[in-house]
């Protein structure tokens, strides 16, 4: 009755997971992908597009968000030339076939686009197309975009230049659409990829900032003893977190990690000492509840997945090593949450990107400090950027951002930086099954051998399942 008590919201994910689940399977009461069933799918037709995102420059091609006139969504994809190219709001008379897409290997490419809401993908010559019209994009969302390439633009204004600003823009406004390719290889390789899209990480940090700010860095203590002031700070503090999300376009991720710390700071508030499970389930429920096929996004997964694992593995970790000075408890501080985070995401890297860093402790050691300092910096020059301490600032943090970029390229360019293997769906769900087993052994202060089996027997299964010679066998 206890852990009943304990873990209400994660007795209300449970069967709304196992509902979506089963609507998704079976199509009843409910389909998930009847947004996406349209009649125009792999035949020639004449659609007028809404283009509702920025163009996404490839090798040939420049890759466009486009709405129908039914709402369905496509991915447009133009042929490079040198005629100036549509603006997010244009409306486009195409001439195409829309297409699900192909199955490569076990990734089918056409029902990952059903999960993100996209109907198809369609390519068109410069002769298969024309603009005839102009709509501005409406709403809360689109108005964070605006804002968001508002700001990336006052970036380039004050004298940032690439590579440095597509890493600065990506890591404080969660802008990668100029984001090199190279950069997101290099990054990915050196396990620091996590900061570049603004996630949990940066809503902690700016949370963190605005509550330093707005307690005179922590002088105004009084603030948190008395209850009415306390309210009137987390609602100020809430207010500028919002805002924040605001200007960094309102992404999934940062509005997943927004919500959670809404609910931390209500319940604060009402003193409620509830888990930090209860917090992150809450946050789940409510986004699936608005958008049940986000339960299949890989950064939904990823975030939640790394989320728990802070809240379980880390907690463990840090009642059993104890570290004794500020700088030891630091590093530490930073190493258990790094290797936490990794434990809780790799089952799933594994299966999706079929790659991991071997040195993201070390990585993460310098990046999560630097992300911490090129926030700062980049929130501060963008305050400013009406005079010359903005265009200082500005500078100040280019030359951070090289920095960084020439630490994450020397990890990655060390020896075994990278292990290239791919799991399969039934391996990722063994090994979140052996770390189930793994955190049992740890309960309490005594470790339970006998939950050994578990992880054992798990970790058999998946050397069975995952190595060729042994399937043959």
């Amino acid at each position: 009755m206890r852990w009943i008590a304990a873990h209400t919201w994660l007795l209300l994910l449970i069967p709304l997971v196992s509902g979506i689940l089963l609507c998704y399977y079976t199509g009843f009461p409910k389909d998930l992908f009847h947004k996406t069933e349209v009649d125009y799918i792999d035949c020639d037709t004449v659609l007028a597009l809404h283009i509702v995102s920025e163009g996404q420059e490839r090798a040939k091609t420049i890759r466009y968000t486009a709405e129908a006139a039914d709402k369905s969504r496509i991915l447009l994809y133009l042929q490079k030339d040198s005629l100036p190219y549509p603006d997010m709001g244009d409306i486009l008379l195409v001439k195409t076939m829309v297409q699900r897409g192909d199955t490569l290997g076990n990734f089918d490419y056409g029902r990952y686009l059903r999960l993100q809401g996209i109907v198809g993908s369609a390519w068109a010559h410069r002769g298969n197309w024309q603009i005839i019209g102009h709509s501005p994009l409406k709403g809360l969302c689109a108005t964070a975009e605006r804002c968001q390439r508002w700001l990336y633009q006052r970036y380039k204004q004050m004298g940032i230049h690439e590579p440095e600003l597509g890493i600065l823009s990506a890591l404080t406004l969660g802008y990668r659409e100029e984001l090199d390719k190279q950069v997101q290889q290099s990054f990915s390789a050196a396990g620091a990829m996590h900061i570049l899209a603004v996630s949990g990480l940066h809503t902690g940090i700016v949370w963190g900032i605005i509550v330093w700010i707005l307690t005179l860095g922590g002088y105004a203590r009084p603030l948190y003893h008395q209850r009415g002031r306390r309210t009137l700070l987390v609602s100020t503090t809430l207010i500028a977190l919002w805002s924040y999300a605001f200007l960094t376009g309102l992404s999934p991720s940062v509005m997943r990690s927004a919500l959670m710390v809404t609910l931390l700071s209500i319940g604060g508030i009402l003193e409620r000492n509830m888990q930090g499970l209860n917090y992150l389930a809450a946050a789940a429920v409510i986004i699936l509840l608005i958008n049940p096929l986000a339960l299949w996004s890989v950064s939904f997964q990823l975030s939640f997945a790394a989320m728990a694992a802070i809240i379980l593995v880390a907690q463990r970790m840090q009642q059993r090593i104890v570290l004794r000075g500020k700088v030891k408890q630091y590093i530490g501080s930073l190493l258990i949450m790094s290797i936490a985070a990794q434990i809780g995401t790799l089952p799933l890297t594994l299966h999706y990107f079929g790659q991991t860093s071997n040195f993201f402790a070390l990585t993460n050691i310098v990046v999560i400090p630097a992300a911490f300092v090129l926030l700062l910096l980049g929130i501060a020059a963008l305050t400013f950027s009406w005079c010359i301490v903005g265009t200082w600032l500005a500078s100040i943090a280019q030359l951070t951002t090289h920095w960084l970029r020439l630490f994450v390229e020397w990890i990655e360019h060390l020896p075994y930086s990278t292990t290239h293997i791919h799991l399969s769906t039934t391996s990722v769900i063994l090994c979140y099954l052996a770390i189930a087993f793994s955190l049992l052994m740890m309960r309490g202060d005594k470790t339970h051998w006998w939950w050994l089996i578990g992880v054992v027997a798990s970790a058999i299964a998946i050397i069975i399942i995952e190595i060729p010679i042994l399937k043959i066998l």
